[in-house]
């Protein structure tokens, strides 16, 4: 892979990632609270930005378990778990500067 594709490859995973996130949150937020789904949280004594890190360890632990083997989910490939996880990091950016 040479640099140019190596930064092609970044700019389509993060254009992906964008896309995905801004679909999700339609379907778990709303437009007045984007991180509503993650506050939801708080009901059970758990602050959001430790429920971000709840559901990016999810995801790391599925990335690691596909690294060894493919997975049974077709939906649910390497790629869209790691792409999952990049959105996590990114949600818990945008929630801390809040």
């Amino acid at each position: 892979m040479t640099t140019k594709q190596f930064i092609q490859n970044l700019e389509n995973t993060f254009k992906g990632c964008l896309d995905i996130a801004k679909t999700k949150n339609i379907d778990y937020a709303n437009s007045n609270n984007p991180f509503k789904n993650f506050e939801m949280s708080l009901q059970v004594g758990v602050n959001p930005d430790r429920a971000i890190l709840v559901r990016l360890s999810d995801k790391i632990s599925r990335i690691s378990n596909l690294l060894n083997r493919e997975g049974k989910i077709k939906e649910e490939r390497l790629e869209d778990t790691i792409d999952d996880a990049i959105n996590y990091l990114a949600i818990l950016k945008a929630y801390k500067s809040k």
